[in-house]
């Protein structure tokens, strides 16, 4: 029986772990699974935000055809929707997607439920959080000065999400609650002779920047290799914006190095949950007939352009360039694969190492993967897109609202700031990306164009630079047949008539 285990986490940018070539971070855990498989260096995602890139990795279809491109339930699958889970249960498979949803709405989700842990009616069989295991606690968070590492500049934090030291039992918080479930479900839950798709959904490296020892004070931020703060030359409104509102323009460069730090503290936390799973596949004899998929989102800032988080608009490689690692059956060890590819190539991928065929009304954009793997090429180029139309930009600019404790309250903050001192830093954008050049356009005007292959951290916009007017023609072209190509026919008709 073929088998599969996807790792998912969130926000983990490409270059931030050891197997990347990073010498700061450790990931050991990762950097053996990268070791038993195959690296794509260059793997992008469609959007710069949790629950549009998720879609498209269980659909194999860009964001911008189905309109999701907020967090908001609302923008999740509809019923009915093809990917990955659903339709391999219909094929016999027993099915898991645990720690964060993102992709489906509750009801649809979870359906009437059995018992706490297998449900009837979902999606999927098996989701978060039973009965049968440790319930989650939240930590208590220590905010600076009671940090180890104290000084002026952690002012500047004050309107981001950091917390810096993650005190108390951190074997109780989210992703360890996430990596026991999976780890019960690989040894006890799951039933020996139905094949099984497991999704393990960790919420690390994401905000907020926080951290439990020994992971925490793995990092000198003044030792790190610091990203670049300055803004790009020519940089767009976004960046400008999110400079100005979220940390200020004169943020001192120890916070960004701080965020860096305990960036980085996440990603070794994570890298320990990814162990423990893929320990547990190993000790239950699976390792050999399940292909695994490591892979993230979307990436992060984490103080690059003196920035955190990301941004709906912002389509900078920090944010959209994602590790992506297959291993197992047929995957070749310690092999390194430099072409394009993006999130959209999953479900192809999955089907054809599984053998399947998906049924007519399924429709993607991607292509399979294992091409690349026996030496074919990778893509020509790959796409993304952000932002939002004029309307809820608008909405955006009068006030945002977050659920707090189980209530609807005014948020605060420098992304809020954001959001109402600047709405066009929100308007919608393309992107086309080659091996060698990036080609972003907005909606509201301040295109960027980046030699990418000589400029890998995009400090340097040449767009407007009559030296170039041949390549953004070249790229604009390939902008509109990707937006042909893709438009949406709805609803996808079995039978064609007059």
């Amino acid at each position: 029986m073929k088998n599969i285990l996807i790792l998912t986490c969130d926000e983990l940018r490409a270059d931030s772990t050891g197997f990347a070539g990073n010498p700061d971070v450790r990931t050991p855990h990762m950097d053996r699974i990268a070791a038993r498989g195959t690296v794509f260096e260059r793997h992008f995602t469609p959007f710069p935000k949790c629950v549009p890139a998720r879609c498209a990795m269980q659909t194999g279809r860009y964001t911008h055809t189905e309109g999701w491109r907020t967090v908001m339930p609302d923008n999740h699958l509809a019923p009915g929707d093809p990917n990955l889970c659903e339709f391999l249960r219909t094929q016999g498979y027993e099915t898991a997607f645990l720690g964060l949803n993102h992709v489906w709405p509750k009801e649809c989700f979870y359906g009437s439920g059995e018992k706490a842990n297998r449900r009837s009616g979902g999606v999927v069989d098996y989701t978060s959080y039973t009965d049968e295991l440790r319930p989650m606690t939240t930590l208590p968070r220590e905010y600076p000065p009671g940090s180890p590492r104290t000084g002026p500049h952690f002012a500047a934090l004050a309107e981001v999400d950091y917390v810096g030291l993650k005190t108390g039992r951190s074997e109780s918080s989210c992703d360890q609650n996430t990596a026991e479930q999976a780890v019960h479900f690989l040894e006890k839950l799951r039933q020996p002779d139905k094949p099984f798709f497991l999704q393990v959904n960790l919420s690390k490296p994401h905000p907020p920047y926080e951290a439990p020892e020994p992971y925490y004070s793995m990092y000198d931020p003044d030792r790190l290799v610091p990203f670049p703060h300055d803004l790009p030359r020519n940089a767009p409104l976004p960046l400008v914006a999110q400079r100005r509102w979220r940390l200020g323009d004169d943020v001192p460069p120890a916070a960004l190095r701080e965020i860096q730090a305990v960036y980085y503290a996440m990603v070794s936390w994570v890298d320990a949950q990814v162990g423990r799973v893929f320990d547990a596949l190993e000790r239950a004899g699976l390792a050999e007939d399940t292909l695994v998929i490591l892979t993230s989102d979307h990436g992060d800032y984490a103080g690059q352009y003196g920035i955190n988080e990301k941004w709906d608009a912002s389509l900078q490689d920090c944010l959209l360039h994602v590790p992506f690692v297959m291993a197992g059956p047929g995957v070749k060890p310690g092999m390194r694969v430099s072409g394009l590819s993006e999130h959209v190539d999953q479900p192809a991928t999955i089907l054809e190492f599984l053998g399947l065929r998906p049924p007519a009304e399924w429709v993607w954009h991607g292509r399979s993967l294992w091409p690349m793997l026996n030496g074919g090429p990778g893509a020509e180029a790959v796409f993304a897109d952000g932002g939002h139309e004029a309307v809820m930009r608008a909405r955006f600019a009068a006030e945002v609202y977050i659920e707090r404790n189980g209530r609807r309250v005014k948020a605060t903050g420098g992304k809020q700031l954001t959001y109402q001192q600047c709405p066009d830093a929100m308007a919608r954008c393309k992107m086309v990306r080659t091996l060698d050049w990036k080609l972003v356009i907005r909606e509201t005007g301040g295109n960027e164009l980046y030699h990418v292959a000589s400029d890998p951290h995009e400090m340097n916009n040449v767009y407007g630079d009559p030296a170039h007017a041949a390549v953004v023609a070249d790229l604009q072209l390939k902008l509109i047949q990707w937006c042909l190509r893709t438009d949406t026919d709805r609803p996808h008709l079995r039978e064609f008539g007059a």
